[in-house]
């Protein structure tokens, strides 16, 4: 028979820890980014015997860029990114063919995009996360030029005669120098993996490598001759990759 005090005393309930809420239900989000890419030309040489450029180590920035995104879930997320792009690569100009004899001036091939990614972003952890991207991409060119310049006459003969020394515009959009030969329209595939960290409820930081590839030659017509050189370039697409930083708000967050 038990006492009236007895009676009263009770088992305390177990609680069990909630899972963590960051990030489980859908919300909107959006930021700024900037990046710094190695950039190059991947190229298709027509007659391989005859290029006169080396491959020069080119960084380019895309400085500043807006990202647009909808989580639907801890794991699932869409974000719509618009950035400015410079793109392009530097080589040396060397007096003989496969890139010997003495350096006799640069090639510059310099282009500026609206690059506009659409991308799937899978996301696993909480406060700090892996991120992992994957999307179509298409860039708008707003400039693009490609210019040898010369320094060092007599290296190359060109119908008989040395090239002279000076500056020669091959191709330069929206000028009178030069044809306006560049595709305006440059569609790309874009892969991505790095990590974001939340600073407070609504803002987080994030950081990826990225590797961005063209599918299109850069240039309108295929098996274009250097008037300079004499080279024969079949096609020639867009690579960059890098590293890019962001800063973002996220709206309704738990």
């Amino acid at each position: 028979m038990l006492t009236p005090a007895q009676a009263q005393v009770t088992t305390p309930e177990t609680t069990v820890p909630l899972a963590p809420q960051r990030n489980k239900q859908g919300n909107f989000h959006f930021g700024l980014t900037t990046a710094l890419n190695s950039t190059w030309i991947l190229t298709n040489y027509a007659a391989r015997n005859s290029n006169h450029d080396t491959n020069k180590t080119t960084f380019k920035g895309a400085p500043v860029g807006v990202a647009l995104g909808y989580k639907f879930n801890d794991h699932h997320d869409l974000q719509l990114e618009s950035y400015i792009s410079h793109q392009g690569q530097n080589y040396k100009l060397s007096a003989q063919s496969n890139g010997s004899g003495e350096q006799i001036g640069e090639k510059h091939i310099n282009l500026t995009y609206l690059q506009i990614p659409l991308l799937y972003k899978f996301t696993y952890g909480d406060a700090t996360r892996f991120i992992g991207l994957v999307g179509p991409q298409i860039g708008f060119l707003l400039q693009g030029e490609e210019v040898n310049e010369i320094i060092l006459a007599g290296g190359i003969k060109t119908n008989g005669s040395s090239i002279p020394v000076g500056t020669t515009v091959l191709a330069r959009k929206n000028t009178a120098e030069g044809n306006n030969s560049f595709n305006t329209l440059d569609p790309s595939m874009v892969l991505g993996i790095g990590l974001e960290k939340d600073i407070t409820d609504h803002l987080y930081l994030s950081g990826n490598l990225r590797l961005n590839h063209s599918f299109r030659n850069f240039r309108k017509s295929k098996n274009i001759v250097d008037a300079t050189t004499g080279d024969t370039y079949a096609a020639r697409y867009n690579v960059f990759g890098g590293v890019q930083l962001g800063i973002h708000y996220t709206l309704n967050r738990p």
